[in-house]
């Protein structure tokens, strides 16, 4: 068996409160008994098959490209870190039956990614938080991004309230657009966006309507039918998963291919983006909001870090965007920033927080946004000019829109 880490001890203590034999044995063991033979774990809990079974796929890909980088360059402390994976199959309640189980078994992980899909991520934060795991996740749902309720949990993409911020409202100026629909789904993720949305147009000369779907259902017609019937300038959808292939559809059989439209990132995540999943009809007159390091560059105008990033990945086979990929990629190296940093294996969980608040790492070091930078009053990333863009629904090449100029 390991010996314990502080987040090993934490899970322990948290089961053994009914059995305080095994509170002391495991509080027995200290950091500085940990061998370097001893694997640091890494454990993620997601939809490995199910509805998000595109994505998850993705994510714990970048996870594994983003270990091997940080175990080439001294691990965590000298050790190497595994990643494990826990399939939720798509269901945020087998999720926290599965991380509960985790946290209290003889050998709980050492840290935990809790899914990458926004109604996992925000159903299994309360058993991270009751057990004192910090913990970190791309899931962009603003919920998610709440302090005071998660003080141990960080958003490492944007939350979609800052994506959409980033990109829409310009976009909307540059095309004199003046009335706005919002369609998205009806769970925790469409909520999100709808909050993300109302937060970029606010103050703005924008008559905005929204509308949302069952994402389960099969036929998404209706619902878009009754946002055409709103008249808008320019219609912005997000959802994900299966339900991305449904709207698209829809999106033909409703007739709204001639009003601009624009898909967020949830769509732009899902199977290799719209202009694989959806018809060419479908594609028509749509533009995708993207993370920066999605859209192609000669190779001359590549990092060193992209290079060595998408070597990584086309050895274990790229099946969609790049971009979950690569925020699993820089945040397996932000857990090792911080982790490595003095002190903070020894005091967890307040010390990583405060050594995420005070991370300093030199200009260029990340691969998808410009800074990652958080607060107390903010633990999800304010994304830069440029880190977010529209683009045409392209075709994909390697996980990067080959966008034609």
């Amino acid at each position: 068996m390991k010996s314990l880490t502080p987040l090993r001890r934490l899970a322990v203590a948290a089961v053994a409160m009914a059995t305080a034999g095994a509170t002391m044995a495991a509080c027995s063991s200290t950091p500085e008994e940990q061998s370097p033979d001893e694997p640091f774990v890494v454990l993620y809990v997601g939809g490995l098959t199910g509805p998000y079974q595109s994505p998850v796929s993705a994510q714990v890909k970048g996870l594994e490209v983003g270990a091997d980088y940080v175990n080439e360059n001294g691990g965590i402390r000298g050790r190497k870190i595994v990643i494990e994976t826990l399939d939720s199959q798509g269901d945020p309640t087998r999720a926290v039956s599965l991380l509960q189980e985790a946290l209290s078994s003889d050998d709980p992980p050492d840290f935990v990614i809790p899914s990458g899909i926004s109604a996992e991520t925000l159903a299994m934060l309360p058993v991270l938080t009751r057990n004192g795991y910090p913990s970190l996740s791309m899931a962009a749902s603003p919920l998610a991004n709440d302090p005071e309720e998660y003080p141990y949990h960080f958003q490492t993409a944007s939350s979609s309230t800052l994506q959409v911020a980033s990109a829409l409202p310009a976009r909307l100026r540059e095309l004199g657009a003046k009335k706005l629909a919002v369609l998205t789904s009806q769970d925790e993720y469409g909520t999100g966006v709808i909050r993300a949305v109302e937060s970029a147009v606010d103050g703005l000369d924008i008559e905005l309507e929204t509308f949302q779907f069952v994402p389960t259902d099969l036929d998404l017609t209706p619902a878009y039918t009754s946002a055409l019937a709103a008249d808008p300038d320019y219609v912005y959808l997000d959802t994900s998963g299966d339900s991305a292939v449904r709207l698209l559809q829809a999106r033909v059989s409703a007739g709204g291919t001639d009003v601009p439209t624009g898909v967020g990132t949830g769509m732009s995540l899902t199977s290799g983006g719209p202009y694989n999943y959806g018809s060419p009809e479908a594609n028509e007159n749509l533009e995708i909001l993207v993370f920066r390091v999605e859209r192609a560059l000669p190779e001359s105008e590549q990092s060193q870090l992209f290079k060595q990033f998408i070597t990584g990945m086309k050895a274990k086979g790229i099946n969609t965007t790049v971009s979950s990929s690569a925020l699993s990629f820089d945040q397996i190296r932000l857990l090792a920033a911080v982790m490595n940093q003095e002190g903070v294996l020894e005091n967890l969980p307040d010390a990583f927080v405060e050594a995420v608040y005070n991370l300093d790492v030199p200009d260029g070091y990340w691969l998808t946004i410009s800074e990652i930078r958080y607060t107390p009053n903010s633990h999800t990333l304010t994304p830069g000019e440029g880190d977010f863009i529209f683009i045409p629904s392209s075709k994909m090449v390697d996980g990067q829109y080959q966008v034609e100029d």
